[in-house]
């Protein structure tokens, strides 16, 4: 499979799909997962082709040419001791495949969230853009997932005076639980050329981050907007949603649903897909799509 060299994440691909579609091969076989998992599972280093003959019911012969194929893609391991050869896992190739995995399985979701996309709005181009603020990091890798899903525009949020790792736990968060706005870049966040907005915030002290707060009284050109919003965090969003929420109505623009994504959401490569995926599986997007704004159902009808 030669490189496309399209970019740098299609020519990785093409590196490195032949190597999957082996081990795949060497996978795609019940005993073989069965010995993965008993050596993977196995606390004692002292598991040889007898002992796997014993637990898995076959012949030491049908277990030495498993072992030969998963050793070839070099799932497994071996060392000898006198007599004796004893089989492990690879884990650094377990993990090794793993990523691969990851990076296969998020640009195929990549590509089926952009055809999802195109299909829900084959009569209508929908302009729609991610505003966002992330202190962290974390929340701007679901903004980026959502953006190389769709293909919208991002329009990240940032404070003018950056906070260390100390003042974000003070200042920060005494901000956040007065619901103040921070000094911030863009000053203006002119949005009339946008349909339909993603607004996205970390979770400070169970409220909105500063930042996204002054983020909302920036907007211009908000007024009869469609937006969806979104927060991330570490268990709970606490007040966070409903208050963001209620800053974007009084600015004039429709919250048509509401996702929090705490830390196990964000650990997913496809989070951003994910969240994509329930605002396109969502009525009221279905309806701004089809140009019936009459037939929307009322804010917020969409929870995560």
């Amino acid at each position: 499979m030669e490189p496309c060299n399209k970019c740098e994440e299609c020519t990785r691909l093409c590196e490195i799909v032949p190597s999957m579609a082996s081990t795949f091969k060497a996978l795609g076989d019940l005993t073989r997962l069965q010995i993965i998992y008993l050596l993977s599972t196995d606390t004692s280093g002292t598991l040889g082709v007898s002992e796997l003959a014993a637990r898995l019911k076959i012949s030491q012969p049908a277990v030495s040419q498993h072992l030969k194929t998963l050793k070839i893609e070099g799932l497994v391991a071996s060392r000898r001791e006198g007599f004796y050869i004893y089989y492990t896992v690879n884990r650094e190739r377990i993990v090794d495949f793993k990523k691969q995995f990851e990076l296969l399985h998020s640009t195929v979701m990549a590509n089926c969230n952009r055809e999802m996309l195109r299909r829900t709005a084959r009569d209508r181009a929908i302009r729609a853009c991610v505003i966002f603020y992330s202190y962290s990091g974390v929340t701007r890798g679901i903004a980026e997932g959502i953006r190389n899903a769709s293909g919208c525009d991002l329009i990240e949020v940032t404070t003018k005076n950056p906070y260390s790792s100390f003042s974000v736990y003070t200042t920060g968060v005494l901000h956040s639980r007065k619901g103040a706005c921070d000094p911030i870049e863009p000053e203006v966040i002119d949005v009339s050329g946008y349909d339909f907005l993603i607004i996205g915030t970390p979770v400070w002290a169970w409220k909105p981050s500063p930042a996204i707060n002054a983020a909302v009284r920036a907007l211009k050109g908000c007024e009869g907007k469609m937006a969806v919003i979104f927060t991330t965090c570490s268990t709970q969003p606490g007040e966070a949603l409903p208050i963001l929420s209620k800053a974007l109505s009084d600015r004039g623009v429709r919250v048509m649903a509401e996702i929090s994504l705490d830390a196990k959401d964000t650990k997913n490569p496809d989070a951003g897909g994910d969240l994509l995926r329930q605002i396109l599986g969502s009525d009221p997007l279905r309806a701004f799509v089809e140009g019936t704004p009459g037939d929307q159902p009322d804010e917020r009808d969409v929870k995560s």
